[in-house]
Order: structure tokens, then sequence, then C-alpha cells
């Protein structure tokens, strides 16, 4: 999720077009033979016009099509646009009859920001735009069925005129197919747990839920709240179980020119500002700034991701998770206080426009029940895992020079996390880590490109045979972007 403020905004603006017009200079790509003679053997099999090449219209639309500037800069040696299905199985054993120099990898929404995951540099992009974006509400099957295209605004904006919505994305620009398949946290996990619970692939069928008017938005707070508001989410967290229609995500941000902030989303499953439950305690303070209303689904997720594209820059994830302890409150801060720690030499005048982020977002234990009730997922969530909190450390900044720098810092927070990790787990009186009651995933949707996520799943093992089985030459497993078993 990217957060920013008002400067930040204005600042980026002034400075959009420059990357956009480094990137058209970029040298052209430059793929290995064999690379260059799959995109022609797809372009054979596939109706004309479904190939674009670099210089080609088409291709300079979909390279710029990416939420962080990063990805904007890679050269895939060819595009692939596949109308249906049967066109997406014709690239891929074409893709298949090539060795290992030619790699690819599939496009769907272009919100995560891991280069090499729906991007790539001299390989075979198949961006699944031409598949179709939106959705379509069978009233007599109760399902969704979603096209594997596009941002959760297009599904969304489409169910709302039936009354209905699905369990997807919390900001309206997230992509379609990269939250569904990898789990995907949601406003309405406490009631209906994960994204990934209730989806199959290639046209994503979904069980639909109703939903009218909500209550929600976001509110910016300054500094000087931070205390009030950690004291809130610390209460929030087990007491989603009470009220599983409320839901935070709750932003520390740090940025070059105006200092730190505490931006929290809101969301409640009804119409009006909740007067009870676990939210008051958070709706009590008061903010500098109040987006929260009263407005439909769709508005709500169009105003958060509206937040979260304002500006232009290029971003980086990295995902922890941790334990909630109930008699260590102070540890949100302490948390964040570390990042900005860690990122305090980059935020400066040098680089004004810059911000980092931490995330806290609840991840209850009522998800875990809802999810292993409706069959469960990879992430393997169960009833009786124990509370818990998703982190994500993000930053945003718009020199590709500064591109290793970031990314560095990114790692040296999370080393520091895992080693503080035994000792809340200890405080939480839960096992030693690897523990079954200490399980602690990894969440895929907000990780960084070189992390494990796959390996910290309890159920790795049996997910790495099935991955082989379906795949002995390795395909997917070695040559397509993405995390791997």
């Amino acid at each position: 999720m990217a957060l920013l403020n008002v400067r930040w905004v204005a600042l980026s603006l002034v400075v959009t077009l420059w990357p956009l017009l480094m990137t058209q200079q970029l040298a052209l790509a430059a793929p290995s033979p064999a690379t260059a003679q799959a995109c022609r053997e797809i372009a054979d099999v596939l109706p004309a016009g479904r190939v674009a090449y670099p210089l080609q219209p088409a291709y300079t639309a979909e390279t710029q099509r990416y939420w962080s500037l990063a990805l904007r800069d890679l050269r895939p040696a060819c595009i692939v646009s596949p109308q249906d299905a049967g066109q997406v199985a014709a690239a891929v054993r074409v893709l298949n009859d090539h060795g290992d120099d030619v790699r690819f990898t599939v496009k769907s929404g272009g919100h995560d920001p891991n280069p090499g995951h729906s991007s790539i540099d001299d390989g075979v992009l198949i961006a699944m735009r031409s598949m179709g974006v939106g959705a379509t509400y069978g009233a007599a099957t109760g399902h969704a069925l979603v096209k594997p295209a596009g941002e959760w605004n297009d599904v969304i904006g489409d169910l709302e005129p039936s009354g209905v919505t699905v369990v997807g994305g919390r900001l309206g620009i997230v992509g379609v197919g990269g939250l569904l398949l990898q789990g995907g946290l949601s406003f309405l996990s406490a009631q209906y747990g994960l994204a990934a619970d209730a989806s199959i692939v290639t046209q994503f069928t979904i069980e639909a839920h109703p939903i009218g008017q909500v209550w929600g938005g976001a509110r910016l707070y300054d500094a000087s709240k931070k205390d009030a508001l950690y004291a809130a989410l610390h209460r929030f967290v087990p007491g989603n179980a009470d009220d599983p229609k409320a839901a935070v995500i709750f932003t520390d941000l740090a940025t070059t020119l105006n200092g730190t902030a505490a931006l929290v989303f809101f969301f409640h499953d009804g119409p009006d500002k909740p007067t009870s439950g676990p939210l008051v305690p958070f709706l009590d303070i008061p903010p500098l700034i109040d987006l929260a209303k009263t407005q439909s689904y769709a508005q709500l997720l169009k105003a958060n991701g509206d937040l979260s594209s304002a500006a232009v820059a290029r971003y980086s994830f990295r995902t922890f998770t941790i334990p909630y302890i109930p008699t260590n409150p102070g540890l949100y801060a302490v948390i964040a206080a570390k990042w900005r720690d860690i990122t305090a030499a980059y935020l400066t005048v040098l680089h004004p426009t810059a911000q980092c982020s931490t995330d806290f977002q609840p991840l209850p234990a009522v998800v875990g029940r809802r999810s292993e009730a409706r069959g469960g997922n990879a992430m393997g969530l169960r009833g009786g895992d124990p509370d818990r909190l998703v982190l994500e450390l993000q930053c945003g900044w718009l020199n590709g020079l500064d591109d290793a720098t970031l990314y560095a810092l990114g790692r040296d927070m999370t080393d520091w996390l895992r080693g503080r990790l035994p000792e809340w787990l200890a405080q939480a009186g839960l096992g030693a880590e690897g523990a079954d009651e200490a399980y602690m995933p990894l969440f895929m949707n907000d990780a960084a490109g070189d992390q494990n996520v796959t390996g910290s799943y309890r159920g790795h093992a049996r997910y790495k045979g099935l991955q082989e089985s379906v795949d002995p030459a390795g395909l997917f497993a070695t040559r397509a972007g993405g995390y791997k078993y």
C-alpha cells in the first residue's frame, strides 16, 4: 500500500514526466536468440496483433502500465496479449518447447512492485488485459465471475449494482490476479477469510456476499496522537473477533519533508459510524484530516486507491509477521521507531520526496477460523492459530540509482525483526519458532522478491511435491516470474 502526504504528492507530480521520458530513451531489449525465436513462434500460433515488440504503441502502453516506476524501466523481448484461455495455453506450449534461457512472466494489474514478478527484462511478458477486466454476478449460483486482468476498482464497481461484493483488495488500484493467487487480506477477511479461499484460476469464480453502504475511509493524524493510536490498535487485534465487520490498516509514516505522522484506513461493514466495538477507541482520537464517511464499498476502495496512486514513484515492499503480545502494547512503537532509524540516513533533504512507512495489519485468530472453514489455502491459516499482525515495510523514492540502497534497508529491518522474534514469541506464551502454535508465515502480497515466502508455509513440502508432479520440467518453477516452491 502506498501512503503519502500532500507535499509528497505535489513534488512528485513536478518530476513525473522526467522518469517517463527517460524510460523512452532506454536501450531496446537485447533478448537471447532463443527468446526472439520464441516470440516469433508465439506470434505464428496466435491471431495477428497479439504479440507486440519494442517501439510499437501496444508495447509502450503496456510497459508504462505499472504502479511502481521501477518496473516501467524493464524491457521485455515481446509482449503477448492473449484474448482467451486457449491462446494462453498456446503461448505456454511454445515456451515449454524452449530451454531455460527463455524466461517469461504473467501480468494482471501490475501493482506488485517486485522486478521480475509481473515484469521482465529480455523475456516474454504475457499480459492478461485483453482477456478482460471486471466481473459479472450470477444470482442463480451466488458467484461472481471475475476476469483475470485489471484492478479491484473494476471488479467491485461491476458488482455494486447487484448489491454484492467479493473478498478482494482493500485499495482499488491493486491488481486482481496477484492478490487472489498470493493470499489476499481484505476488509472482509474477519467475516469470510482470505481472498484466495474462494477462487479458481483463469477466470476466477468467487463466492459473492451481500453488501450495502459501508462506513470507512482514511484519517490522518499528527505524531502527537501516535501513543493513543497504538493503544487503540492493541485493543483492536483481539477485539476484532467481537466485531468481524470491522477492519483497520495502521500506518506509521515518515517523510523527508513533514517528519512523521499516522494514517489509518477504517472499514465497517454497515452504513453507520460505529458507536461500540473495537473501532471506537480509534474514533475518539481527533484527526488532522478525516476522509471517513458513509459510502458505497466501491467508492471506499477507489478513494483508498487514489491515495496510493496520486504520486508517481519507485516502490519497495517487505513483510514480516509478528505475534500479538497482550502484555506488550509498546511493541508497535518500538518496531516503527526501528524502521525510522534504519531509513533516517536516506530520508534527508537530498531526497525531498522520499517516504517510508510501517503498516500494521491485524491478522486476528478469527481470520484463521474463517479460512479453515472455507477450505483453506496454501498459507495454511488454521482456527487454532494465535492472534498476529502482518507488517508491511514500504518505501517510495524517485531515483533509480537508489534502488539497491532502499532494498538493502528493507533487508536490514527484517534481519532485526527475525532476531527479535524468539523473544516476542516467548512474551506471547507461544512455542519456539517453528512450533505449530508459533506459526508466523510471511504474507506474500506484501513481500519482497528475495523473501522465501513459500518456505515459511507449514505445507511447503506438500505443495512443492504437488508443483513438481504437475510441472516436472520446471517451466513455472525455474523460468517464470513470482514466488516458487
